[in-house]
């Protein structure tokens, strides 16, 4: 028979799943309009934990464009300070974020972002093959020529293997996440509590315990239009 506690843990993912589809759902009906035009990020993920520590870092360098080899949207460099509490699957961090935005189409404007940010993680492994982690972020936002914001984040990302029974060097797997975005307070600059909601479904590779990659389609709906966005992804694990 399978255990309660882990019924109840998967009953629990799955009405998170649901809660992000329903954020979905709606914002995509009320959306304004479809973006048909292909976007594409750009990504290298770090991680390290220091020997013999609970302490590591965390970090990542992104280049973003609105289509996928053309129009520049955001360049973006990330790092924090990570502590793992000792037996349990629980990881906070504390980091800060520099961010370059364009504007779509012809013009070269752009302005820039400062961004630190605080991190709850944990992870999960349900029955033998489905991994789950969670990822609640906190972001306080510095943008030029506009008032200081925050912006509460949280994500709910699974995998799967396929060619072997976990997740390790040389195995190939599925994976899928959403994450949902809220506005700290209404304004003039964010007028919805509501932000966005990003919808992601692709592949990975792990090469080895320290090099893995992924390739995926993520959907991004917000109050004003929905659009689709090409992300490729290498992770580095040191």
């Amino acid at each position: 028979m399978y255990p309660l506690n882990k019924i109840c843990i998967l009953n629990r993912n799955l009405y998170l799943f649901l809660v992000i589809f329903s954020f979905i759902t709606t914002e995509n009906s009320q959306a304004q309009k479809g973006n048909s035009k292909l976007g594409a990020w750009y990504s290298y993920f770090v991680n390290s934990d220091f020997k013999d520590s609970e302490f590591g870092i965390m970090g990542d360098v992104q280049y973003r464009n609105y289509e996928v080899t053309s129009d520049f949207q955001q360049f973006i460099v990330r790092a924090g300070l990570s502590y793992s509490f000792k037996n349990t699957p629980l990881k906070v961090l504390a980091g800060y974020s520099y961010f370059i935005t364009g504007l779509t189409g012809e013009s070269e404007e752009t302005f820039e972002e400062h961004r630190p940010y605080q991190d709850v993680i944990w992870n999960q492994k349900i029955a033998s093959r489905l991994y789950f982690l969670h990822r609640i972020r906190i972001e306080e936002r510095f943008i030029e020529n506009q008032d200081f914001r925050m912006r509460y984040r949280y994500m709910l990302n699974a995998k799967i293997p396929l060619n072997k029974p976990e997740i390790s060097a040389k195995t190939l797997y599925l994976w899928t996440a959403g994450e949902v975005f809220l506005n700290g307070k209404q304004s003039a600059a964010t007028p919805n509590i509501y932000d966005r909601t990003w919808f992601f479904g692709g592949g990975g590779y792990k090469f080895s315990n320290a090099v893995w990659a992924e390739l995926a389609y993520m959907r991004e709906i917000t109050n004003a239009q929905t659009k689709g966005q090409l992300i490729v992804s290498l992770f580095h694990k040191f």
